[in-house]
């Protein structure tokens, strides 16, 4: 899922709900909604339709938040599931039968084709897994129910925006537990952001056309400073021991220059990629295993990954992900 930061979302969300006091009740809440679509103009029979039935948030939401995968796998658990050979098998029949329209936006937006593929291979198993829960009850939910209160309300109104303005049906608009919609899981906000239309159709169909999915996908990517043809990271050797750095949860640290990481200590492993990098490069240090454990310098289109689901994890698999579905050798 993507768009916001999901390890800090679920954090915050799993340590603040026993806490949490409710100034309104449920129905009290659906009528703030009520009132601040009508606020926007936007047609609150639409809400009304989507919460029938509805009486209070739905607990499927919270089972789903409390299994997140970076809170049960280790790293190479994670990277192995995202990145596994069913996926690349999979990533690799659908790169032959979608080409024509991936390497007519490879073209256009200037952004591998392979990236394309691992972010909707991961994200909903190339279109076949997009999610099956009703998108504006569970961001009613999540609105009502979680510590990022004003995030999801911001959403839930954007969701129901989205069948007001025609871009599908009501009965259509499903995707993930957390409100992520479509065969590339867009949050409301970012499918009006950043949804493109890849086929000339004149529409923005990120649930069914795969060249809408493809278009939007690289329109994200692009817009989040994507520089091709650059490395997004290579394997390091650590020539002495470093001194000491400070490494978030998932091993990442804060950046650096390469002349700064090498006068630490730090070595490419090899020399293929020596000749895009400059003494200036920016570079951040991955230590997934932890400290002297395997370790990796990424660069500027890790972090271009990251804006798309704050996750070292996750960038890391997905660009694992695309390197095997372009042929490349792993890190």
């Amino acid at each position: 899922m993507k768009h916001f930061k999901t390890g800090l979302l679920s954090l915050a969300l799993l340590t603040g709900m026993a806490q949490f006091s409710y100034a309104e009740t449920f129905n009290e809440f659906l009528d703030s909604v009520r009132a601040d679509l009508k606020k926007q103009s936007i047609d609150v029979s639409i809400f009304d339709k989507a919460m029938i039935g509805v009486e209070a948030p739905q607990p499927k939401v919270h089972q789903k938040l409390k299994k997140q995968p970076e809170s049960v796998f280790t790293f190479s658990k994670y990277l192995n599931r995202l990145a596994s050979d069913l996926r690349i098998k999979n990533g690799l029949a659908n790169k032959e039968k979608h080409l024509s329209d991936l390497n007519r936006i490879e073209k256009e937006y200037n952004l591998p084709k392979e990236v394309i593929l691992a972010l909707w291979g991961v994200e909903s198993a190339y279109g076949e897994l997009p999610g099956d829960f009703k998108i504006i009850p569970s961001l009613a939910t999540l609105a009502y129910q979680s510590h990022r209160r004003d995030f999801f309300r911001s959403e839930l109104i954007k969701a129901v925006k989205i069948v007001h303005d025609g871009h599908i049906p009501l009965n259509d608009l499903t995707g993930s537990w957390a409100g992520a919609m479509g065969q590339c899981q867009f949050m409301p906000s970012s499918f009006y952001r950043f949804a493109a239309d890849g086929n000339g159709d004149g529409r923005k169909d990120i649930w069914q056309t795969e060249a809408d999915v493809f278009a939007s996908t690289a329109n994200y990517i692009t817009q989040s400073g994507w520089q091709n043809n650059m490395p997004w990271g290579e394997a390091v050797t650590l020539s002495k021991i470093l001194p000491p750095i400070k490494l978030s949860s998932r091993g990442l640290s804060g950046e650096r220059t390469l002349k700064e990481w090498r006068a630490m200590g730090i070595s490419h492993k090899t020399k293929k990629h020596l000749d895009k990098l400059t003494d200036n490069t920016k570079a951040r240090l991955f230590m997934p295993d932890g400290p002297s454990k395997r370790s990796y310098l990424v660069y500027n289109n890790f972090d271009v990954i990251m804006k798309w689901n704050y996750s070292s994890y996750f960038a890391f698999s997905v660009l694992t992900l695309a390197d095997a579905l372009a042929g490349k050798e792993r890190l």
